[in-house]
């Protein structure tokens, strides 16, 4: 049994030349079936081919009545017809040519860009027509319709004489109907398009013929006719317009506008991947375009850079080739042959690879492809073969589109994401969901952009504000570090002034025991002393240098020691005062001698820690710090509010000067200050009316001048439209 998953490839149809490489019919569910089916479909191809070329063959040398034939006109018979544009074509008679043993040449290959992929048949050889017999049976009455020739007798009137529209030499016209043919523009699987004038519109126009072989199937002629009259039945600024539809001699024609363009296809050969934004903006003109088919029935089936014309501007897109559209009238006949899908390989959605039933989210599916192709530069799907490509399309997830183009902003790729999802309910229900979300990715893009491409400004009030704060912030902490720095000078000083004079007193009240050696006495001072946790240390050395009392124990007895100073004074009253580090800890020593009736009798030694005078200074600083900073806010914050009341008066300005540069010239301030913006505004005021007068010439209103007022109340003139306010 088959996996229904797995989809099968169409089958072409037609012969070769008639065939669209990328129009294809599904019939088999493998791969392997698949290559049996396509060599047995080419080997009948190529045997229908032969036997259509014996038989034209054989036709051609009796009578040339199976193609379209058409004769050359004059310019001058070329201009009467266009005057009579109103009346039916008139059918003009002459002996058919001799076409026996024309040889037709090989295909060319087109070089016309507007149908790429299709083949131009060159002329083929026809001896010269024998004269007329009678001049007078040159011109016939016209039918009661335009005929196409390639029915009928070969003296029915009611055709054209033969000798086919490949034969058209270079400059020459053809009529065919009420179309003046000038040129074949391409060959596709389903129909030739030619180049012709229509008298009744005045204009040129790309006019279709189905191919004689599928006008014998009647199925295929009437869904053609019907079809193509759908489409004609829209008119979009994003789709190609059907000018006409019809058949002549059972040929079925459609006649389009003629689009000064090329297709995407060809854009996309030279560069691969457009810019974001071209992207998003062709999108949007495909989606309305789809959504204008969809809400009237048609889905197109063939979405692709071949058919989506891009027009001389370079911006505008239109939705062409319709030739394989369907209609959906609403009721559920499936006129589309199951397993006969007709479409491009590359650009189907699965529903499509499967043959199933489709609808316009089927066109959103292939729109997704083109947008992914556009940004990344390759179509999503790719493989080896047709069947590879199906199977892909219909089983596997696209490479992601950050990892092709990764500034791509994630809002477009869920936009396509969505576009490609396999099931149809999962994708956009409709055409105008998508515009909806393109429209938002378009928006997101140009505020992007506005912001990237602004001016990097720096607000006035914000420069006010940080200069103010600058200002303040430099004055504060300059003044703060004098301050500290004169605040601990003198903390330091009190401190040597009080670390000296204890140090004396302590040596005056110990002179007596010092002289009378009771050491005892003098050691329990110290420690009475000690147990205040203020002093580092107490030490009394004796005449002789040592240390008899200490605070230190490991000090007692030994020889007196200064420790090493980082510096060292000696004031006036003989105290030496020292700063040495112990353990890391900064000490203020002070040495004083001991003294009774004037003689030195020993010395005492002081030690105090710096610690408790430093923590005080370092609150001290940063007491100044807060208040600095509190102040800077404090201003910048003020300065900020202020700037931004004077702001606004330059804000009201500009916005006016821009409706100026608009054209509105009858724009006025008219707002009253007793300040320099009052000056201002007034000089705006006459600025515009001078301008008003002299490029309108209307009559404006003076505006007055500002009364002299005690406060800056403004008072509002009556409003209009604008940024600003409008003279009465």
């Amino acid at each position: 049994m088959s996996n229904p998953q797995i989809p099968i490839l169409p089958a072409a149809q037609g012969t070769p030349a008639e065939t669209d490489t990328e129009a294809t019919r599904i019939l088999t569910s493998s791969e392997e079936e698949m290559a049996r089916h396509l060599a047995t479909q080419l080997a009948a191809s190529e045997a229908q081919r032969q036997a259509r070329e014996a038989a034209a063959r054989r036709a051609a040398e009796v009578a040339d009545v199976e193609g379209m034939t058409a004769i050359p006109i004059s310019p001058q018979r070329a201009a009467e017809l266009a005057a009579q544009a109103a009346v039916p074509a008139t059918l003009i008679q002459r002996p058919a040519p001799a076409t026996v043993g024309a040889a037709p040449l090989p295909p060319v290959e087109s070089t016309d860009t507007h149908f790429p992929s299709t083949q131009f048949a060159p002329p083929t050889r026809a001896a010269p027509a024998p004269a007329a017999a009678d001049p007078s049976e040159a011109v016939t009455s016209p039918p009661s319709g335009g005929t196409l020739p390639g029915r009928g007798p070969a003296n029915d009137n009611t055709t054209l004489p033969h000798g086919g529209l490949g034969s058209m030499a270079e400059g020459q016209m053809r009529q065919v109907g009420r179309y003046q043919v000038k040129s074949r523009l391409g060959r596709g699987g389903m129909a030739t398009v030619y180049r012709a004038h229509d008298p009744s519109i005045g204009r040129d126009v790309a006019i279709k013929f189905l191919h004689a072989s599928l006008c014998e199937d009647e199925d295929c002629r009437m869904r053609f006719l019907r079809e193509a009259r759908a489409a004609g039945g829209l008119s979009h600024p994003n789709i190609v317009v059907v000018h006409d539809v019809g058949e002549i001699e059972r040929r079925p024609y459609m006649a389009m506008e003629l689009i000064d363009g090329l297709p995407l296809s060809d854009k996309l050969e030279k560069i691969r991947c457009l810019p974001v934004r071209e992207v998003v903006i062709i999108g949007l003109q495909l989606a309305r375009a789809l959504e204008y088919a969809h809400a009237r029935g048609i889905v197109h089936r063939d979405i692709k850079p071949g058919n989506i014309m891009i027009l001389a501007d370079g911006q505008t897109i239109k939705v062409a080739d319709f030739g394989i559209a369907h209609m959906d009238d609403g009721s559920n006949e499936q006129r589309t042959m199951i397993g006969a899908v007709m479409g491009t390989p590359q650009y189907m959605s699965p529903e499509q690879t499967r043959g199933d039933k489709v609808d316009g989210r089927s066109d959103l599916f292939s729109a997704g492809i083109v947008l992914y192709q556009l940004l990344a530069g390759e179509r999503p799907f790719r493989g080896e073969s047709l069947v590879a490509v199906a199977t892909k399309i219909a089983t596997e997830d696209p490479p992601p589109l950050n990892q092709k183009r990764p500034e791509v902003p994630a809002s477009l790729r869920r936009v396509v994401d969505r576009l490609l999802a396999k099931k149809p309910e999962q994708r956009y229900q409709s055409g105008k969901e998508v515009v909806e979300a393109l429209q938002k990715v378009l928006q997101e893009i140009d505020e992007t952009a506005r912001e990237s491409s602004k001016p990097r400004i720096v607000p006035l009030r914000v420069k006010w504000a940080l200069t103010m704060a600058l200002i303040v912030a430099v004055v504060m902490g300059l003044t703060t570090a004098v301050i500290t720095q004169r605040q601990y000078a003198a903390m330091m000083g009190q401190v040597t002034d009080y670390g000296a004079s204890l140090a004396r007193f302590i040596a005056a009240q110990n002179a007596a025991a010092v002289l009378g050696d009771d050491w005892d006495a003098v050691d329990v001072l110290v420690q009475e002393m000690m147990k205040t946790r203020n002093f580092e240390r107490v030490s009394v050395v004796d005449l002789s240098g040592v240390v008899k009392v200490s605070s230190l124990p490991a000090l007692v007895g030994q020889p007196y020691k200064a420790e090493a100073t980082q510096t060292s004074v000696t004031s006036g009253s003989g105290t030496t005062i020292r700063r040495y580090t112990v353990q890391g800890e900064d000490i203020l020593g002070f040495e004083a001698p001991v003294l009774f009736q004037g003689k030195q009798v020993g010395r005492v030694e002081l030690g105090i820690p710096e610690r408790p005078l430093t923590q005080v200074a370092r609150l001290s600083i940063t007491l100044m710090v807060v208040l600095v900073v509190v102040t800077v806010l404090a201003v910048a914050i003020a300065m900020y509010f202020v700037a931004n009341w004077f702001a606004k008066p330059i804000h009201l300005l500009g916005e006016s000067m821009a409706e100026i540069g608009k054209g509105r010239f009858d724009h006025r301030i008219g707002e009253r200050r007793n300040d320099e913006f009052g000056l201002l505004f007034q000089s705006f005021d006459e600025m515009a009316l001078a301008l008003q007068r002299r490029i309108h010439g209307a009559p404006a209103v003076t505006p007055t001048a500002p009364p002299s007022m005690t406060s800056t109340t403004t008072t509002p003139a009556p409003p209009a439209a604008g940024p600003g306010r409008s003279a009465p």
